[in-house]
C-alpha cells in the first residue's frame, strides 16, 4: 500500500473502533493499542492489514495477518482478532470490503471460465499480489473526492472481484457465485444455521439439505469455515449471546439470553461462554 495512502488514513480514521466509510461496504479499524483477543462474526468480506499485523483465531487454528496477503471470508465466520502490536507511532489498520455477489456474478459472466488449480483449498489466507493492493489503493484514495464515489467505486470493485476471479486462488470466489457447487451449498447451510440459531442441528439433515453425504459435507464444512458444523453453531450462538448481553446492559436476564441462542441449560451456557471468552457471562454485566 502507497505510505501515501497510509498517511492519508491515519488522518481520517478513528482509533479503536470500526469505520464504515462513505464507499458502500468499505469499512476500516485502526488500533493504536494492543488487544485482546476479539470475538466476532466476519460477514462475507475480503479482509486486508493495510499496517501492521494482526492474528485470526478460527477455533484452535491461528493465522497470523499482514500486508502479504488477504483474508477471504465467504461466509459469516465466527473467529478472533488479536492484535499484539500496536502503537500510537505505529497503528495497525485494518481493511474490509463486503463481497457484492451481484457484482461478481456479473463478471464472472463476462470472462473466459477457468479450470479449478489442483491446488487445494486454501483456506481464508490468500496471496495478495501487487495489482489488488493497487485497485484497493485507488479505491481508498476516492475518500477524498466524495463527488467520485458514486460512479467510479463500483468500477475498481469489479476490477478488484476480476482480478480476485482470475488469480490462481480465484476458483473459490467463483464456486461462491455458482449455483449447485460445494461453496454455494455451504454458504447456504451457514445462513440457515445463523438463522436457526436457537434450533438443534442434525449433521444428516443439514448434509442432506446440500444434496451431499454425511462424510462430503463435514469436510467440504470444515474446509470453508475452518470448524466442524457443530463448532459453528456453538460459536455463533454464544457470539449472538455475547451481543445481545452488551445491548441489554445490567438489565439482562443471563438465563433468557441462554434460551434465545438455544442453550436449554444456563449452567452449559455458563462453561461454555467462559470457555470461549475467558470470562463469565454474569461478569459482563459489572
Amino acid at each position: 500500500m502507497n505510505q501515501e495512502t497510509i498517511d492519508r488514513l491515519l488522518n481520517i480514521l478513528p482509533r479503536n473502533q470500526t469505520l464504515e466509510s462513505n464507499v458502500a461496504g468499505l469499512f476500516f479499524y485502526c488500533a493504536d493499542k494492543p488487544s485482546k483477543a476479539v470475538s466476532y462474526i466476519q460477514e462475507p468480506s475480503i479482509c486486508i492489514v493495510l499496517q501492521g499485523e494482526r492474528e485470526i483465531y478460527l477455533g484452535a487454528d491461528c493465522q497470523r495477518f499482514s500486508n502479504s496477503h488477504l483474508m477471504f471470508c465467504p461466509v459469516n465466520i465466527p473467529l478472533s482478532m488479536h492484535i499484539k502490536h500496536a502503537s500510537v507511532e505505529s497503528p495497525v489498520i485494518v481493511l474490509s470490503m463486503k463481497l457484492n455477489l451481484a457484482m461478481i456474478r456479473e463478471i464472472l459472466a463476462q470472462i473466459p471460465s477457468k479450470k479449478p488449480t489442483a491446488n487445494g483449498h486454501l483456506g481464508i489466507k490468500w496471496p495478495l499480489d501487487d495489482a489488488i493492493m493497487a485497485a484497493f489503493d485507488r479505491l481508498i484514495r476516492l475518500l477524498d473526492y466524495p463527488n467520485d464515489i458514486e460512479f467510479l467505486a463500483s468500477l475498481i470493485q469489479q476490477e478488484i472481484y476480476y482480478r480476485l476471479l482470475s488469480a490462481e486462488q480465484g476458483n473459490k470466489l467463483r464456486q461462491l457465485v455458482v449455483d449447485g457447487s460445494h461453496t454455494h451449498r455451504i454458504a447456504q447451510v451457514t445462513d440457515w444455521i445463523k438463522s436457526h440459531l436457537n434450533e438443534p442441528i442434525m449433521v444428516e439433515s443439514l448434509a442432506s439439505r446440500c444434496g451431499m453425504s454425511v462424510s462430503g459435507f463435514h469436510q467440504h464444512f470444515k474446509e470453508i469455515t475452518q470448524l466442524s458444523p457443530l463448532q459453528y453453531q456453538k460459536s455463533l450462538r454464544l457470539m449472538e449471546a455475547k451481543r445481545l448481553i452488551r445491548i441489554h446492559g445490567q438489565g439482562a436476564q443471563i438465563s433468557q439470553i441462554a434460551m434465545q441462542v438455544g442453550y436449554e441449560s444456563p449452567s452449559q451456557f455458563s462453561r461454555e461462554y467462559k470457555r470461549l471468552f475467558g470470562v463469565s457471562p454474569s461478569s459482563e454485566l459489572m
